[in-house]
């Protein structure tokens, strides 16, 4: 799997991208086995272990509404020290109630059991239908069964094993050339529907075998997924069950301390890393044919560009357009402009590409090329710059279309 495939990513110079997964930095195991929980039969649990005491970081959905892992996971584990996760997709077990809570405990248990450890130093996940209980009767064995099944090469099992309506791969590694030596990250992720900002509806699990401190992780992963996952619209809806898990092992020897240039660059590698698999998400989103590169310039402030970015990311009006590939640049005025509303007038600029469609809030005295613009509508990947003209703020999103395929497949999701 490509993580630079977009053209909206570039890995840094100091970094290579190679064949494999989360299981690619040293000192790291995983599995993926079908457990019974989906109906096709298909992987729905995993497990991803280090061997060795870790340091690690997560990010967790503010969603008041929050599945009972990461419930679990935020108040019983050791957030600073994980050092393996156990996921189930099938069943999100989110609003379960009590039952739910004894649920993911009880796979904690059971999984750090099977590995020796202290469940303290074990997350889990889960993904899926909203409102099912889990079925523990195929839970437990298949912990059993997914402990026993952990190996060097399980990376890509674990990967499919928490996919649910996703079609894309999402898993990739790369490595770090630093000054001590060479760090390698691996990764994977889920997700394509109930996809918005505030982590988005996804799993990841980044892995590194680098010596960095939990304090500094947390900082790299907090910047890394302001660029990535936080930054990305497919629908608008944020989900239950959104998990971000780094680990980092030490295995390499390779020592990362805040302040270096070294951190600076594992940073690098890790945003580029984060920004891939986003970037994987949108274009993997139900039913998408697009991503759309949304640059907003010129804003009065931080929060105002952040603000108008997702009026237009998450505008049905916007999106469908996109998808008809109907450049109708007037969606996106009228989307700011509701977000700026009570403001003076909008007076932006919006270019498709190079291609200048409006200026001043109007639409441009020369007329766009209609073959070019015809050019830009069909590709799949466009970016789009509105300058707000009003300071010097900017954020920068990403969001796909919206298909018929987004409805048909929404419309049936649990029938």
């Amino acid at each position: 799997m490509h993580l630079f495939s977009s053209k909206f990513v570039k890995p840094p110079d100091h970094v290579n991208e190679i064949t494999g997964s989360v299981t690619t930095p040293r000192g790291f195991r995983a599995s993926g086995i079908a457990a019974g929980l989906k109906k096709s039969g298909k992987p729905d649990l995993g497990m991803l272990v280090s061997e060795s005491p870790c340091t690690s970081a997560t990010l967790y959905t503010p969603n008041a509404a929050a599945a009972a892992p990461i419930r679990v996971c935020r108040e019983e584990t050791a957030a600073g020290a994980l050092q393996a996760v156990v996921v189930n997709s099938g069943s999100a077990n989110a609003c379960t109630g009590e039952r739910g809570l004894e649920d993911a405990r009880a796979m904690v248990k059971l999984a750090a059991a099977k590995i020796g450890i202290d469940p303290r130093f074990m997350a889990v996940a889960s993904t899926g239908v909203i409102g099912q209980k889990l079925p523990m009767e195929a839970v437990e064995p298949g912990i059993k069964f997914a402990a026993d099944s952990l190996s060097k090469s399980g990376g890509g099992d674990f990967a499919d094993a928490i996919h649910t309506t996703d079609k894309l791969d999402k898993d990739g590694a790369v490595e770090v050339n630093l000054s001590q030596g060479t760090a390698t990250i691996g990764a994977c992720a889920k997700g394509a529907g109930m996809i918005a900002p505030a982590l988005a509806t996804l799993l990841v699990f980044v892995t590194t075998d680098a010596v960095i401190p939990a304090p500094l992780l947390r900082k790299m992963l907090t910047a890394a997924a302001g660029g990535s996952f936080n930054a990305v619209s497919v629908d608008g809806d944020m989900s239950t069950n959104d998990f971000i898990l780094l680990m980092a092992n030490a295995e390499s020897g390779v020592a990362i301390e805040p302040g270096g240039g070294d951190a600076i660059l594992f940073s690098e590698a890790l945003a580029a890393v984060c920004k891939g698999l986003a970037l994987k998400i949108v274009a993997d989103g139900e039913g998408a044919t697009k991503v759309i590169e949304l640059n907003i310039n010129g804003a009065a402030g931080a929060e105002e560009a952040v603000r108008v970015a997702g009026a237009i990311s998450n505008s049905a009006l916007v999106k469908t357009a996109f998808y008809g590939r109907d450049a109708n640049w007037g969606r996106l005025i009228a989307a700011a402009g509701a977000a700026l509303a009570g403001q003076p007038e909008l007076l932006a600029d919006i270019h498709y590409e190079e291609v200048c469609l409006a200026r001043g809030g109007v639409a441009c005295e020369t007329a766009p090329d209609p073959e070019r613009l015809k050019e830009i509508m069909g590709k799949p990947e466009i970016s789009v710059t509105l300058d707000l003209r009003r300071g010097g703020s900017s954020h920068t999103m990403y969001f796909s279309d919206l298909t018929h395929d987004y409805v048909t497949l929404n419309a049936e999701y649990t029938t």
